[in-house]
């Protein structure tokens, strides 16, 4: 890992974002150590609720934690034992919201749930039944989203003052996807939540490039460490090879801002990011081997990003959850990075 200096204690975080209590200012920091596989647990396959999960978010309060359905309008509680070990399967609430949708990211209000749909694109706001409140208001420019490439993420700061949400690749309008030789420039968008600040403002954010000849590339989830700080998950895919998954932060700054940039340029300035880790380095000693060719027996199609909960001997974690596509080659597995 480039650097290891910056996350936070993620149960302090994840419980000043859903609880009444008052949110720190910036996340207290953990001492530099190196990133482990702390546990892989794959759901039952023939459970429907282990389907097409995308991103997720860690409720602190009930010790759950949310995954949203991509093309059924649902989120599930996922349940985990007292060591992080093993998960199951709690309520489920479905989502009242007109039209179609296809969700890919979660993040917890103090009373209720925003998702975000590739559809639309959208931003939705529900209470803690499901039901409709609003639509988020969103930058005309992301209805030009590349097909089945528009919004993938969603987070929630911990002040509750932003969201943030991006879509997996570049927009039409800005420039090329990833290949082997350069990186998708996105635009990382902040939306005001509470406080003074109104309106959206934008970063570009600069893709890896394809790791192989061939396959796709993209950012899959963002989670917010406080207002200026994320976690960007970026994954892909290549045939034969299988899945390639890295865990960047990165920092807003003005001098990437793009929100007045009809598009993004490869020479316009994009936010700097260090590497977190990359899973295909991790020890996956006894995790299951894979249903299809991977480079590691811990690699599978991880969409959702989300800040867990302290271990017991002081470490933070990260929460990863994978798409199965539902289909029957794939996991559906919660992963628990311990730091």
């Amino acid at each position: 890992m480039s650097r290891r200096e910056l996350l936070l204690s993620g149960a302090a975080a994840a419980l000043s974002a859903c609880s009444g209590a008052r949110a720190p200012a910036a996340p207290e920091l953990v001492a530099p150590r190196a990133v482990e596989l702390w546990s892989a647990f794959d759901l039952p396959a023939e459970d429907p609720r282990s389907r097409e999960l995308s991103g997720i978010a860690w409720d602190a309060r009930a010790r759950v934690l949310w995954a949203v359905h991509d093309h059924t309008p649902a989120v599930v509680a996922l349940v985990p034992d007292r060591d992080l070990r093993a998960w199951r399967f709690g309520e489920t609430v479905g989502l009242e919201i007109d039209g179609p949708v296809d969700l890919e990211g979660v993040a917890l209000l103090p009373d209720g749930f925003l998702v975000c749909s590739e559809l639309g694109p959208r931003v939705v706001e529900l209470d803690r039944a499901g039901r409709f409140r609003r639509d988020l208001e969103l930058p005309a420019r992301l209805r030009g989203a590349r097909e089945n490439k528009s919004l993938e993420s969603l987070t929630l700061a911990p002040s509750r003052r932003f969201v943030f949400t991006t879509t997996e690749t570049a927009l039409e309008v800005d420039g090329a996807e990833a290949t082997p030789r350069s990186g998708a420039r996105v635009r990382i968008v902040r939306l005001a939540w509470g406080g003074a600040d109104r309106g959206a403002r934008e970063y570009a954010y600069e893709t890896d490039p394809l790791p192989h000849d061939a396959g796709d590339w993209g950012v899959a989830d963002l989670a917010a460490l406080d207002d200026a700080r994320l976690l960007v998950l970026e994954r892909g895919w290549t045939h034969g090879y299988g899945n390639t998954v890295r865990i960047y932060e990165t920092t807003l700054d003005p001098r990437a801002r793009c929100a007045e940039a009809e598009a993004l340029s490869s020479g316009s300035p994009a936010l700097r990011k260090s590497l977190v880790v990359d899973l295909e380095k991790l020890d996956a000693t006894g995790v299951p081997g894979p249903k299809q060719p991977q480079p590691t027996p811990l690699l599978d199609n991880f969409e959702g990003l989300a800040l867990g909960p302290t271990l017991p001997d002081g470490r933070a974690t990260l929460l990863l959850v994978s798409d199965d596509n539902g289909r029957t080659d794939q996991h559906a597995r919660v992963v628990v990075l311990a730091l």
